[in-house]
């Protein structure tokens, strides 16, 4: 370390390693050689004379006493230092407006101090940085608006069979098994559609209908094409299907409208909004036969796009996926 670079002040256990490094490395009558303190300097991250300076400071005897040393303590105990001329610093901070304190050369020159000075005393946590995102200007009719679209009931998500990472609990030095798979690019994924509802007393069954309907997986039964080490050809396998519009529109008739009907408490008002947000597979709400699958059977279903610019308040992505 060269002389007038700054490093933190070595520590008791430092300081004593050091000199047993040293002992390894003195003469008989206890003088360390000329290149030790260099050495020891580039180990430990001080200056030579630093070294030099534990050195005398460990009373090194080797003539046969009991005591070949003594142990080296810092002498700067707790803080060290000059005091600070500026303690009341976070709250002159404060008086200062907000839009002239977005950076150091700002509030510095508010303040009448260098900018190295309000500088230190960032890095010694005397104040603070704060990140502040610039959002749209709401009013209360606005937030109440955004908050009753926000609901997302009707969503799906991807879900691979296995993670690239998982933690094992085990006992202490225990030996866990390794995970290995031929790719990682390969690992099996299947898209999961889900659609729940706002709780709400069921007169009917005099219980709480907790809005689960019910969760559906894009795949199929195929039979396999080729023979393989694990399975024969023709052996039925599953196999994920692609979300297209197409695909979307069958699993929403043939699945979330007639789970909707058998599981709707007796009583409520069919006039129910199917909530999607505006991913490109989703079904637009004038489709000609979602249109008619919701208003059989006496059913005033409507399939509704999410307004853009909401705030992240799925539901689904935030309870249901998160916590499965």
């Amino acid at each position: 370390m060269r002389k007038g670079q700054h490093k933190k002040n070595l520590t008791d256990s430092e300081c004593n390693n050091l000199v047993q490094y040293l002992l390894t490395r003195c003469t008989p009558r206890g003088k360390i050689p000329m290149d030790a303190a260099d050495e020891m300097s580039k180990m430990f991250g001080c200056t030579p004379a630093t070294v030099r300076c534990i050195w005398r400071l460990a009373a090194v005897d080797l003539t046969g006493s009991k005591t070949i040393c003594r142990p080296v303590h810092q002498r700067k105990k707790g803080q060290s230092g000059r005091k600070r001329l500026h303690d009341d610093l976070p709250e002159c901070i404060r008086r200062i407006p907000q839009f002239r304190r977005y950076c150091f050369r700002l509030v510095a020159h508010a303040l009448g101090i260098p900018k190295s000075t309000l500088h230190a005393y960032f890095k010694h946590g005397v104040i603070a940085k704060y990140s502040i995102v610039l959002k749209p200007s709401l009013t209360e009719s606005n937030k109440v608006y955004r908050l009753t679209w926000a609901l997302n009931h009707v969503h799906e998500k991807w879900f691979f069979m296995t993670g690239l990472q998982k933690k094992v609990i085990g006992a202490p030095g225990e030996k866990i098994k390794q995970r290995s798979c031929k790719s990682k690019r390969h690992l099996l994924n299947v898209m999961f559609l889900s659609a729940v509802a706002r709780l709400r007393w069921d007169e009917s069954k005099q219980e709480l209908f907790d809005g689960k309907l019910e969760t559906w997986h894009f795949t199929e039964v195929v039979p396999a094409q080729r023979l393989s080490c694990r399975r024969d050809a023709g052996t039925p396998v599953m196999k994920r299907v692609p979300v297209t519009r197409e695909t979307y529109k069958v699993m929403l008739i043939d699945r979330v409208i007639p789970a909707i009907r058998s599981k709707w408490p007796i009583g409520e008002s069919k006039a129910v909004k199917l909530q999607q947000d505006n991913a490109r597979p989703h079904v637009p709400p004038s489709d000609a036969d979602v249109v008619a699958a919701c208003k059989a059977e006496g059913w005033d279903m409507e399939v509704v796009f999410q307004p853009r610019n909401l705030p992240d308040l799925n539901v689904l992505d935030l309870g249901f996926f998160r916590a499965i």
